[in-house]
């Protein structure tokens, strides 16, 4: 087994990354590599401790094993290691594909081999609700470029590669990207992962490049999270069946906005329908949206 990278080694491949000397660029790549090396030690613990359960050992002993109590040790690997969900399939939006091609594009013109979230950002600005999105709140495709080009300097006089992928931090949006739309879609329903997740992922992450260019053209990430709440915060629970008696009203007593989650308050007022609430938050949302050219709305 090869030994574990030192603190010296791990700076030198984080330099590696980054590509130039710029520390912000240097305090990416350490990020970057951080989530991959926890991103594959929470796999390993994972795998083995499957395996020592497989074997017929108690979650005491395994918990001894990890330093944690029984209750400790069982309530975070359960659902892991015994109870794991099957394999979802996840579709990704026509809109989330254009703008994953665009990312790789801008970032082949810029001359880089890897698109990172600046990229990721960039390309959302091409279609479905990210887009619409951004552009209400004053991005522009100009604005995100040149303070990709400010804060992060392409090398000059480079020419496009030849084959451009996306790069470790992008590849982890991503993934999160996914993670969170399979969470939040009903288990009733196929995962489609569009652009109002991504934007949530790289806009929300204090490390992410494109939050930083965000923050450099005075976009605050928590509108982005306003304005995408509707499509994010819908929590993966099975639809049960609805009532025969479809002029039913739902229960007042638990009334929450069956879009967005929220309760009714009295600044949140909740109009009821045939088993569900909807609020005059998502209410406006859904004018804006229709409001929109039909070319602008997610498909």
């Amino acid at each position: 087994m090869s030994e574990e990278p030192t603190v010296e080694q791990l700076i030198q491949a984080a330099h590696a990354r980054a590509g130039n000397d710029d520390e912000l660029a240097l305090l990416d790549a350490v990020i970057a590599l951080a989530h991959d090396v926890s991103i594959h030690t929470d796999a390993a613990v994972d795998h083995v401790v499957r395996q020592v359960r497989d074997a017929g050992h108690s979650w005491t002993v395994i918990g001894e094993h990890l330093g944690i109590s029984r209750q400790g040790a069982r309530q975070r690997y359960t659902n892991r290691v015994e109870e794991a969900p099957p394999p979802v399939d996840l579709i990704r939006g026509r809109d989330l594909e254009s703008s994953l091609s665009a990312a790789l594009a801008a970032a082949a013109a810029d001359g880089l081999a890897e698109a990172g979230t600046e990229h990721l950002l960039l390309g959302l600005l091409t279609d479905g609700v990210a887009a619409a999105t951004l552009e209400r709140l004053g991005a522009t495709r100009d604005k995100i470029r040149d303070a990709s080009h400010r804060l992060f300097a392409p090398p000059a006089g480079s020419t496009p590669p030849q084959h451009t992928v996306f790069s470790a931090q992008a590849k982890g949006a991503l993934a999160v990207a996914e993670q969170l739309a399979t969470e939040r879609t009903p288990t009733c329903a196929p995962v489609v992962v569009n652009t109002p997740q991504l934007l949530a992922v790289i806009a929300t992450n204090p490390g992410s490049r494109a939050r930083r260019v965000l923050n450099d053209i005075g976009i605050d990430p928590a509108d982005i999270k306003r304005q995408l709440h509707c499509y994010i915060n819908i929590p993966r629970t099975p639809f049960g069946p609805r009532s025969r008696r479809r002029s039913r009203r739902p229960d007042e007593r638990s009334a929450r906005c069956s879009f967005c989650g929220h309760s009714r308050t009295e600044e949140r007022r909740l109009v009821a329908g045939p088993d569900v609430w909807i609020c005059a938050d998502c209410v406006a949302l859904c004018g804006e949206i229709l409001a929109q050219p039909s070319g602008a709305r997610s498909k």
